[in-house]
């Protein structure tokens, strides 16, 4: 049976049913502060009610915005990507941004955010040039499942393991694509005042921690940046938490799917210095789900209604990005895989030919004249009247 997300059902039932075979050992809880994580709105992770310090004395104004810091300091409204989670569909990512590049109308992002495959993106998106672009297409379209995981078999079950697959392929691959050479050039683009962040989730603490990806390269912490877009990309349960600094992490798509950097500051910001900039935001998954009848057995209606899950926390993380760009003053501008692409059900089989279509796709789409959607779309969640009162502002 292959259905999207199916393999959370059947790892929420091996872990069931393996839990009594084997006794992990037990953890502390880390009291370590990060040195280049915020929570979303910028405040300190293990004191929520505080400021972040990263952030401390970075703006000439207290409390003010990150936003219109790099505003100040690029001197001209900024351009913003923001890079969904999505698993093998981050191959519609990637093609839209190669798509992008030869249309002539990409600009060069003075900030980049990633969730999970996004977080994955996230890096030679950030870095722009024609060959991150190639190295994006070889991660997205000469892949399988044996470049990202291995099997763990029963035998690696009943020993206890934390996950249903060993990542220990996809850590190599980010070695490869992260090397010493793309560290200096984000460290590089950190000196030009242009920012880089990725998003995990905590599960220690239940929380989005949004890291600072250029500080880490400034910093020249080559493994910690690895390590980052490992935890942004581990689906939980299927793929192994990675710990950082004793703090264990998970995709960060289990908690929000997308991540706006800039959004923090503690008083509503200011109007834009220079007019209105621009969020791009590529969901690397379909705006809505065709409706199916859904067929009474456990596995189907197990597996769709964690699908409908997902898809609802997604809807939620567009508008509250949809929200939050509005008030920053910026236009929102956001694309999602078409429905009549075929990248199959499963976002985790990285089969070939369904991340070949995903690419393709994307890459069709963004050489069109105006490929965006100004706005999120309707899920019948948001009055339609606050809706309205924010495209009119």
């Amino acid at each position: 049976m292959k259905h999207k997300n199916f393999m959370i059902f059947l790892g929420l039932t091996a872990s069931l049913f393996l839990a009594a075979c084997a006794s992990p050992p037990e953890r502390e809880l880390s009291s370590k502060a990060p040195s280049f994580a915020t929570l979303p709105n910028g405040y300190q992770p293990l004191d929520p009610t505080q400021p972040s310090p990263i952030y401390a004395g970075v703006t000439a104004i207290p409390g003010d915005n990150v936003i219109r810091y790099l505003e100040r300091k690029r001197g001209h409204a900024l351009n913003l990507l923001s890079l969904s989670g999505g698993g093998q569909n981050g191959a519609f990512g990637a093609g839209f941004l190669i798509g992008w590049r030869e249309s002539g109308r990409r600009p060069e992002f003075d900030i980049v955010g990633g969730v999970s495959t996004g977080a994955l993106l996230a890096t030679h998106a950030f870095l722009g040039t024609p060959a991150d672009d190639a190295k994006l297409e070889a991660m997205y379209t000469q892949v399988t499942h044996a470049d990202i995981y291995k099997e763990r078999g029963v035998f690696g079950l009943l020993s206890g393991t934390d996950s249903l697959r060993d990542t220990a392929p996809l850590r190599a691959m980010i070695a490869k694509f992260i090397t010493a050479e793309t560290l200096k050039r984000v460290a590089a683009a950190y000196d030009d005042n242009r920012m880089l962040f990725v998003g995990t989730t905590n599960i220690d603490y239940g929380q989005t921690w949004v890291w600072n990806m250029t500080l880490i390269a400034k910093a020249g912490d080559l493994e910690l940046y690895r390590k980052v877009l490992l935890a942004s990309a581990s689906f939980p349960i299927v793929f192994p938490p990675v710990e950082i600094d004793g703090h264990l992490f998970v995709d960060g798509a289990a908690r929000s799917n997308v991540v706006v950097p800039g959004m923090g500051g503690t008083r509503k910001p200011n109007p834009p210095l220079y007019g209105p900039g621009n969020l791009y935001l590529i969901d690397n998954g379909r705006v809505t789900q065709p409706p199916a009848a859904l067929r009474r057995a456990i596995g189907d209606v197990a597996a769709t209604t964690i699908s409908v899950m997902m898809e609802q926390s997604m809807q939620t993380a567009l508008t509250r990005s949809y929200f939050g760009t509005k008030l920053l003053g910026y236009s929102y501008r956001m694309v999602a895989i078409p429905n009549n692409v075929d990248i199959g059900n499963d976002v985790l089989a990285f089969e070939p030919t369904e991340m070949r279509a995903g690419f393709d796709a994307g890459r069709a789409l963004a050489k069109k004249s105006d490929p965006w959607l100004s706005a999120p779309p309707k899920s019948g969640d948001i009055p339609s009247w606050i809706l309205k009162a924010m495209i009119a502002r």
